[in-house]
């Protein structure tokens, strides 16, 4: 079974885009939980769903152009600091990771302005990426550090 956890503060802009993806994946078939900006308040319910897999959705700020999207490996979530809610994410990561895989996909945001809706090219980014949920190929995204490899 395949679990989404999206994660975002919607009053904030493309911060929201997590709760975005999370809205829109609902009646497929993926169980989809959306956290808002308490995910670490999930991790009961999610080990109770005893999924195979978990994909975490969220805002990441990667240095790449807004809607940008990429698998983000733990080591940058430690290394970098990634996360802007209550408990740091490596921390819900390490805590989901009870067997399943866990994979966590950040979108780029380009705005975080209060009271403002998605930016377009977060938007045209969370439709790309609900299409590779549900055709399950979200794998195919690039991971973060390894494009400059590639070169």
């Amino acid at each position: 079974m395949h679990l989404l956890l999206g994660i975002g503060n919607d009053l904030l802009g493309d911060d929201g885009v997590g709760s975005y993806v999370a809205g829109e994946l609902r009646d497929s078939d993926w169980t989809v939980i959306d956290a808002g900006i308490v995910p670490e308040n999930f991790v009961r319910p999610i080990r109770n769903y005893k999924p195979d897999t978990i994909v975490i959705v969220d805002a990441v700020c990667m240095g790449c152009g807004p809607g940008s999207i990429r698998i983000i490996p733990p080591g940058y979530i430690r290394d970098q600091g990634i996360g802007t809610h209550q408990l740091p994410l490596i921390f819900l990561i390490e805590q989901l990771s009870f067997g399943p895989q866990v994979i966590f996909i950040g979108v780029q945001p380009g705005c975080l302005d209060p009271d403002t809706p998605l930016t377009p090219p977060v938007l045209v980014a969370a439709t790309r990426l609900l299409s590779l949920l549900k055709s399950h190929a979200y794998d195919t995204l690039p991971v973060l550090g390894q494009e400059e490899k590639k070169e």
